[in-house]
């Protein structure tokens, strides 16, 4: 074991039922732990990372270290190795067989290395660092033609224009397989060549979307309409679509520059509040719940949004709620997990107890999620980390 770290490990146990007495608040329903950590110096950090059985997680303390520990569900023992001379603050995790991809922040910019966790090479043994990116503005492992790649993305400021330039990478050899062509914007976001107007991104910045300036029409003595269009900053194209309903074009593109972070999948409030809004694809469907929205705390809500539209969601009772007070009877703070069809009602399939408690929420596969309690008033990481089985 290493220092600095606890580390259970539970097997499931007996099933809960969902009926139980408002009165009677059970710590756990519809789910059992498989595996818990803590941190008895510094904290969990919120990047996690599981493959199979195999958990990733990183102890840090944000000023001189960060660990990066791989447990496994069953067993009592765990890997450490050090990656403070990659990043003091990791964002994202991603195993690479017997590696795994670590991104982070250093003096501002983006930084990553594919960390060596076999030990069958002395010269480079557990904790190498057998490649590095970086510093960029953004580094990202995305698909592309059916691959993992990384997307290395970087921009340069100049008077009235920044230029940005997006590299491939293989995560598993860290060779460029692709340059990228740049994409030239004002402060308005307007590339002049193309006369292209950017409004938001996507897959690790490698695409930019916006509006395509319509072209004189010589024959019809006038100017064609604006349209949609996609630039790809690895192939230098852009594609162009028709605006069918501009009203749905201006609400779409609001909402996608909104959601920020080079996403087009994602869940978030409806902005009226009234209820869940799920974008897959840039597109959006209203997501109902099986349980009444308004028994939450919307400013609680965390989720995830898989390839086929499926996902999963977290919300926390408010316990204050509408029907509590008129009840004139708190409700318990139970953290709720749902689970999302392609289509149709979002299920709850578990709730965690969590009176005066933050958690940061995250999946694992079709059957599993981890929540790493907050420290209070501290935004970064948490004392413990949990891997949840449904039943």
């Amino acid at each position: 074991m290493g220092r600095g770290i606890s580390l259970v490990v539970v097997m499931a146990s007996a099933h809960v039922a969902f009926a139980q007495p408002k009165s009677e608040a059970v710590p756990l329903l519809g789910a059992q732990p498989a595996l818990s950590v803590s941190a008895s110096t510094g904290f969990v950090d919120d990047v996690v990372a599981i493959d199979g059985d195999r958990v990733g997680y990183v102890i840090a303390d944000g000023t001189n270290a960060a660990a990066l520990h791989i447990a496994t569900v069953g067993k009592p023992d765990e890997q450490i190795v050090d990656i403070s001379t990659v990043t003091l603050q990791p964002i994202t995790l991603s195993f690479v067989g017997q590696r795994v991809f670590v991104t982070g922040i250093s003096d501002g910019k983006q930084v990553a290395a594919l960390i060596e966790l076999a030990n069958t090479n002395k010269k480079k043994p557990p904790g190498t660092a057998l490649y590095r990116l970086g510093p960029a503005e953004h580094i990202t492992v995305i698909t592309r033609d059916g691959k993992p790649r990384v997307a290395v993305h970087r921009q340069t400021d100049k008077t009235g224009t920044t230029t940005h330039v997006v590299e491939l990478v293989a995560i598993e050899t860290g060779k460029r397989i692709a340059s990228g062509k740049p994409l030239v914007i004002d402060a308005s976001g307007l590339d002049k060549k193309l006369d292209f107007r950017v409004n938001h991104w996507s897959d690790g910045w490698t695409r930019a979307y916006g509006i395509k300036a319509g072209e004189w029409d010589k024959k019809e003595d006038q100017k064609a309409p604006d349209q949609e269009g996609t630039f790809d900053l690895i192939s230098g194209k852009l594609e162009r679509r028709k605006i069918e309903d501009l009203f749905d074009q201006k609400r779409r593109f609001t909402a996608l520059a909104d959601a920020g972070g080079g996403k087009l999948d994602f869940l978030r409030l409806a902005p009226n509040g009234s209820g869940i809004e799920l974008w897959r694809a840039g597109k959006m469907r209203a997501l109902e719940l099986d349980q009444k929205l308004t028994d939450y705390d919307p400013k609680s809500l965390q989720g995830f949004v898989n390839a086929d539209g499926s996902g999963w969601l977290a919300l926390k009772v408010d316990p204050v709620n509408a029907d509590a007070v008129a009840r004139k009877r708190a409700d318990p703070e139970y953290f709720d997990i749902f689970k999302l069809p392609a289509d149709g009602k979002a299920v709850r399939k578990a709730r965690v107890l969590a009176k005066g408690v933050r958690h940061r929420f995250g999946v694992a596969g079709e059957q599993r999620f981890w929540l790493i309690e907050r420290n209070a008033g501290f935004e970064r990481g948490g004392k413990s980390l949990t891997l949840y089985q449904l039943q």
